[in-house]
């Protein structure tokens, strides 16, 4: 038997002392991932509102925003022009800087998890004017959020105990001008008017199973013309139209999905180009999940198409104030 060397029992001593640190040091590097990991899962939104300067007169302000009650489920992506500005939980806020002039600010929900979309749920048109802050809301219509303008007064209100949405970056933001001269003060909040509805048959609108410009027919366009002159006549003030497309049971719910949407756009367009309404156009697609016949059937008979014919349709909603 070798006889023991105390420089054997220091070798052993130092081994287990370095393996028993480096197993602390990989248990402390695992703790410290899951423990930052946890940190940032959380840290998406930041400050409380505060009520912002205004901007030079070459941008406008956009302030976007969402109740802490809202009931939609999931983030609200915000898209402006077609590029990502942010993903609004409920009860958050977001404000950019943007050129002036028309924009199109489309809303999308999505949940963790699901199906990317290639189409935004809604689109709000809306002309920004120079040197001025504009606020929306998102609103629920049906399973969809919509952007929808709110009074100055009234959203700073609302603004109250909502908190910066700071986990996205912007896609879209312009650095901010501040204005030299202070701002205006905010007008008040005119008192809520109820929405008025028109319906134009899709029939009328577009040929069957068509949704583009193209497709309009010369009844679509009249009836559009038609709609617009009764609303100069039975509105003072118009405040915003926000048209919804649907779409018939016939065909593939994808399919029906953007003909409901792409019809409600269509429609927008055309709107826009006859220069006779200045308000915010908001548009959204329902595909068929609001019919108003339900007993034509599914395959696309002749005469299921010739039943179906009241489920193709545009419905406009008019918030103002009436003659």
């Amino acid at each position: 038997m070798k006889p023991f060397k105390p420089t054997t029992f220091i070798s052993l001593f130092l081994a287990v002392l370095i393996t028993g640190c480096a197993s602390t040091k990989v248990i402390n590097s695992q703790e410290s991932v899951k423990e930052r990991r946890t940190v940032e899962s959380i840290v998406s939104l930041g400050g409380p509102f505060k009520q912002v300067a205004g901007v030079s007169s070459a941008q406008s302000r956009v302030i976007l925003y969402r109740d802490a009650q809202s009931p939609l489920p999931g983030a609200t992506s915000i898209f402006l022009d077609g590029r990502y500005h942010a993903s609004l939980e409920a009860g958050a806020w977001s404000a950019l800087c943007y050129r002036t002039g028309n924009v199109e600010l489309g809303a999308r929900q999505m949940l963790v998890g699901s199906a990317p979309k290639d189409l935004p749920d809604t689109i709000t048109a809306l002309s920004l004017m120079p040197g001025q802050t504009h606020y929306l809301r998102v609103q629920q219509s049906g399973a969809q959020p919509v952007l929808q303008p709110v009074a100055a007064a009234q959203a700073l209100q609302e603004l109250v105990g909502t908190r910066e949405q700071v986990h996205t970056v912007s896609r879209v933001a312009q650095a901010c001008n501040e204005a030299t001269a202070a701002a205006a003060p905010a007008p008040a909040p005119a008192a809520p008017v109820p929405a008025q509805t028109y319906t134009l048959p899709a029939d009328t609108l577009f040929a069957f199973d068509r949704s583009d410009r193209d497709a309009m027919t010369d009844n679509g366009t009249r009836a559009i013309d038609s709609l617009l002159a009764r609303l100069a006549q039975d509105f003072s003030r118009i405040d915003r139209l926000h048209l919804i497309g649907h779409a018939d049971p016939l065909g593939s719910p994808e399919r029906n999905e953007r003909l409901a949407i792409e019809r409600a756009q269509t429609v927008r367009e055309y709107i826009a180009t006859t220069g006779q309404l200045q308000a915010p156009i908001t548009t959204e697609g329902r595909s068929s999940r609001e019919p108003v016949v339900r007993h034509c059937g599914s395959v696309a008979s002749a005469r299921a198409i010739a039943c179906n014919q009241p489920n193709r349709r545009v419905a406009i909603e008019v918030t103002g104030v009436r003659r």
